[in-house]
């Protein structure tokens, strides 16, 4: 039986960027993988939606001069965008695997399962490792409804070869919102049904409203207070019915209602693994139940979002750990979040919402859109909210714009290092820039009011 020092379940960000240091350190290490190398982000996630997201974001942003100079019809051809992406990720997974095994980690290529705390049986082949790192992250939700084999997850949507007219999502997430923006902008009838009365729960509710109505003026429909309760498969068309009767004929229902942790067919009780139906549980040294067995990524039980940069943040941290480079608990920074939706909302850090509930905070908003650089570009719209504490450091921030990203990229150093607006002035930045304005946004918004 091969034996490892470390033995990673599943090969994702949470997985592959702690085991090339670990190897580095000269560990013997193993990946075992099921399905595609480097896991969902990398597969079904953050960087085929991106690919897919650039041509959507270069409409957006030359509708925003439409009136001003420039006058342009743009066309999304989605065979070609779909060509053009499975050219960039097609290649990733043979990429990074060739990438590990040079660096010394042998990858396993099966379904792993616990035979029992130290034994890990791969495709039915055991292997025993001293440490065991469970990262085998998350799947989407299916709904337990009549015809839910009819339905497609975001997975299938970022490998359609063809997209069809008429599309229905399930759920108003930050996966369903986004798919639905790329649809919408590739001229596709697109409806939405919620449960709840609006979209991105978690994200600020002024700006997920705004993104609403903006969604509606570009031909969006949303069924709010509503669920999908069977899909019929009718002439050359789906039938969707809700639970309020509605019927929706459509070519493509998605369902993205949410992710449910790879957690059922490991065989945890086997390892003695404590785990919810949220995830693994994790102390703060995201150590399972067993001590000597461990879990990061998506298929945490955590308050932390499940993004591909928490997923990073958790392996570096294991690598240190288990090199005993540091001995000390995780501690997590302030995680910025963002909807790829058009426009963006992002927001890292104490939420407006928060701020006014616990008190001990002032929330200033600040019209971006009336600036003369978001005006230059047609961005009118774009806001920005800011939360400060009663010492008068940057707290939280969220962000409404195309330039959303940028804009809470730009404020996360202030936010986690705890930086007020004259330390902000003995930096240079390049100009004209957002980051060249914040010294003085921030003087401006904390100067409202008083």
């Amino acid at each position: 039986m091969s034996t490892f020092d470390v033995l990673f379940i599943g090969s994702g960000q949470a997985a592959w960027n702690a085991a090339l240091p670990l190897a580095a350190a000269g560990q013997k290490v193993a990946i075992a993988e099921r399905h595609k190398i480097a896991g969902v982000c990398t597969n079904y996630g953050c960087d085929p939606k991106i690919v897919l997201d650039g041509p959507v974001k270069v409409m957006e942003d030359a509708q925003l001069y439409a009136g001003k100079g420039l006058s342009s019809q743009f066309a999304l051809n989605w065979s070609e965008l779909m060509a053009h992406k499975n050219s960039i990720i097609d290649p990733l997974p043979g990429m990074l695997e060739q990438m590990l095994e040079k660096a010394g980690v042998t990858v396993l290529h099966g379904e792993a399962r616990f035979a029992d705390p130290h034994t890990v049986e791969i495709d039915g082949q055991p292997y025993s490792a001293e440490k065991i790192v469970i990262a085998s992250g998350q799947r989407p939700a299916m709904p337990d409804i009549p015809g839910k084999e009819l339905m497609k997850t975001s997975d299938d949507f970022l490998y359609l070869p063809e997209l069809p007219k008429r599309i229905a999502f399930i759920g108003a997430g930050y996966v369903s919102m986004e798919l639905a923006s790329i649809a919408s902008k590739a001229g596709r009838e697109v409806t939405v049904v919620q449960t709840s009365d609006r979209v991105l729960n978690g994200f600020h509710p002024p700006y997920a409203d705004k993104l609403a109505e903006k969604m509606k003026s570009d031909g969006v429909s949303f069924r709010f207070g509503d669920r999908a309760a069977s899909v019929e498969q009718g002439e050359g068309e789906l039938l969707l019915t809700t639970e309020k009767g509605r019927k929706i004929p459509v070519d493509l229902v998605v369902n993205a209602t949410g992710r449910i942790p790879n957690t059922d067919s490991l065989g945890l009780e086997a390892a003695g693994v404590e785990h919810t139906r949220k995830g693994i549980v994790v102390d703060e040294y995201l150590r399972t139940s067993q001590p000597h067995i461990y879990a990061s990524g998506d298929v945490l039980d955590k308050k932390q979002p499940r993004l591909t940069p928490t997923a990073v943040f958790e392996a570096k941290y294991l690598a240190a750990s288990l090199t005993g480079a540091v001995d000390r608990p995780i501690q997590y920074p302030p995680i910025a979040t963002i909807a790829f939706t058009v426009p963006r909302i992002a927001q890292i850090g104490v939420t407006p919402e928060e701020a006014e509930q616990s008190g001990g905070y002032a929330v200033k908003p600040v019209k971006l859109g009336e600036q003369w650089d978001f005006v230059g570009r047609g961005d009118t719209e774009a806001h920005l909210t800011l939360v400060f504490d009663n010492e008068g450091r940057l707290a939280g921030a969220a962000a409404y714009s195309m330039e959303a990203l940028e804009i809470i990229n730009a404020l996360t150093p202030f936010i986690a290092l705890k930086l007020k607006a004259e330390q902000a002035d003995q930096l240079i930045y390049a100009f004209p820039s957002f980051e060249s304005t914040i010294a003085g946004l921030l003087r401006q918004a904390q100067d409202q009011g008083e």
